[in-house]
């Protein structure tokens, strides 16, 4: 797959990546390097939620913005992997939320979307393990120009616009009956570069709400009170059926399961989980 193509960085951003690298070099440097001749194709490396709260820009973005803030923190991580010669990828997994990120299944709401969110939870049921296309890789026909188009899970994928360099090359030859075919048409020019495309493994978790006391005993757990995470990446394959946990993630907005229609509006709430957390609870 082609290298990421480098993009200037706003000074916010820049200041996101500074912090996330102070952070790393300070506080996680040995745990780097003790990874060393591991062989794993990925490792989901936990940061302490108290350590971004430290730091100025990331305490604010990564509430705000935070796929943006640990797609830009997967960066520096990634840089810190391959100075210290580990050769797995890397992915994120902050741990310890504080309280006030703690909420119940039933008081979400559609205004909470995008939120980072923890949840006391039992997990009921985790799906098979399956995969999906994440970033898809075209390639022009006209003139060889490589293309990633970033996809949307559990949407229709995406293809990319008319190959702007041929475009304007047309533009130069004069030839305004060819542009004009090339912009309205109803196909693309590009070959489907199947096997460089990005895919990411994940898995269906259906957690129920869950309540207990100060002694770690079960006082309630939902059977009406539902919501659907999604694990990607080093979590699949790890969370247990039938366990308790503190979830933390992303509130996402999802089109309801099984609609045949593309343009049913309604949509359900679900999760995109960041990491998982055992409760050692009791019933």
């Amino acid at each position: 797959m082609s290298p990421p193509k480098e993009v200037d960085l706003i000074p916010e951003e820049q200041a996101i990546l500074r912090e996330w690298r102070e952070l790393f070099v300070e506080h996680y440097t040995e745990d780097i390097k003790g990874l060393q001749g591991h062989h794993d194709n990925v490792y989901g490396f936990e940061v302490d939620h108290l350590l971004i709260d430290q730091k100025d820009r990331l305490r604010l973005d990564f509430h705000t913005m935070p796929t943006r803030v640990l797609e830009l923190g997967t960066r520096v991580l990634r840089e810190q992997f391959e100075h210290h010669l580990v050769q797995m990828r890397p992915v994120i997994r902050v741990v310890g939320f504080p309280e006030n990120y703690l909420r119940s299944v039933d008081s979400l709401r559609m205004r909470d979307r995008s939120s980072l969110v923890s949840l006391n939870v039992k997990i009921n049921d985790v799906s098979p393990a399956y995969g999906w296309l994440k970033t898809t890789v075209y390639e022009c026909r006209g003139c060889g120009t490589r293309i990633e188009v970033e996809q949307r899970r559990a949407r229709e994928r995406e293809s990319p616009g008319p190959c702007r360099i041929c475009i304007q090359k047309l533009i130069e030859d004069g030839k305004e009956e060819e542009i004009t075919r090339r912009l309205f048409a109803d196909f693309t020019e590009y070959k489907f570069l199947q096997e460089e495309c990005n895919y990411e493994d994940l898995q269906d978790v259906s957690m129920s709400q869950v309540a207990y006391n100060s002694d770690l005993h079960v006082l309630n757990c939902s059977t009406k009170v539902q919501i659907v995470g999604t694990v990607v990446d080093d979590l699949v394959g790890d969370v247990e059926p039938q366990s308790y946990a503190r979830v933390n993630g992303i509130v996402r907005v999802q089109p309801i399961p099984d609609r045949t229609f593309a343009k049913d509006t309604r949509r359900t709430l679900s999760l995109d989980v960041l990491s998982v957390e055992p409760l050692a609870l009791h019933e």
